[in-house]
């Protein structure tokens, strides 16, 4: 998976690149992830780039090239002011409309004040602005999640469940507002902090629905969890590896979802 996750960061920025990646076949399975979507969006007209760290864009002609995937435990978005060595992310945008970003290895703050890590999730470019501003842990629910599974068992209810009681918890109902205080400079609620039309709505389900979400495996699932996702409108994409057309398909959903979100 290295050569392919290679060949898509320097399509990106035109230029080899450096790639410092995590220890583990499940980060490198991740990363796949990640930088297949990048290509993807690349191939399908939108602007794609590399962005280090504290928010500067990773050019062709610059010295230091690197892209730095997270390692060791999951954390929050690091502050601009602690420099660009933190973990990479990939920025992107249709035309001039407003940028997206997308993370790796990020947690989430829920209701509960739960922290929950979201393997891929994509946020609107402004959330990660404000947040780096002073570091922390976004609160509420990203609008493109994704939970990738690099095993060889096929993916069980219960891992079906796990993910869809992780959206529960970090999505931030209208009602929820009255009652709970988010801090402005780290809430999603789930859009931009400046962008309150974006806020989620009514009920659990129109979030849903509302979102994109999506387990992404090497392997299957079993047949009992086609219900449980299809009614909380979670993703399954099977069989994901280098090669392979259920990679495209995975790509074309989010695409998609990109086109019409833009």
């Amino acid at each position: 998976m290295i050569p392919a996750v290679q060949t898509a960061l320097n399509t990106i920025v035109g230029r080899v690149t450096t790639l410092d990646h995590a220890s583990g076949a499940g980060r490198i399975f991740e990363l796949f992830v990640m930088t297949s979507l990048a290509r993807g969006l690349r191939d399908a007209g939108f602007g794609v780039w590399l962005q280090r760290s504290d928010g500067t864009i990773i050019r062709p002609g610059d010295a230091d090239r690197r892209f730095i995937q997270r390692g060791g435990a999951p954390t929050g978005v690091p502050a601009a002011s602690a420099g660009p060595t933190n973990a990479t992310v990939i920025g992107f945008r249709w035309g001039h409309r407003r940028k997206w970003e997308i993370w790796n290895g990020i947690q989430f703050a829920g209701r509960s004040a739960a922290t929950h890590e979201i393997d891929i999730s994509i946020v609107p470019g402004s959330v990660g602005t404000e947040i780096r501003k002073a570091g922390g842990i976004p609160v509420g629910r990203p609008r493109v999640a994704i939970e990738c599974k690099d095993v060889g068992t096929s993916g069980s209810v219960d891992e079906m469940r796990a993910f869809i009681a992780r959206l529960y918890d970090v999505t931030l109902l209208h009602a929820h507002h009255r009652h709970m205080h988010f801090p402005d400079a780290r809430a999603l609620h789930p859009g931009s902090p400046n962008e309150p039309k974006h806020r989620a709505i009514v009920t659990y389900w129109q979030e849903n629905r509302r979102t994109k979400n999506i387990i992404a495996r090497r392997t299957g699932f079993t047949a009992g969890t086609a219900p449980l996702g299809e009614y909380h409108r979670v993703e399954p994409h099977r069989d994901i590896s280098v090669g392979s057309s259920t990679v495209d398909e995975l790509i074309w959903s989010v695409v998609n979802w990109a086109r019409r979100n833009a």
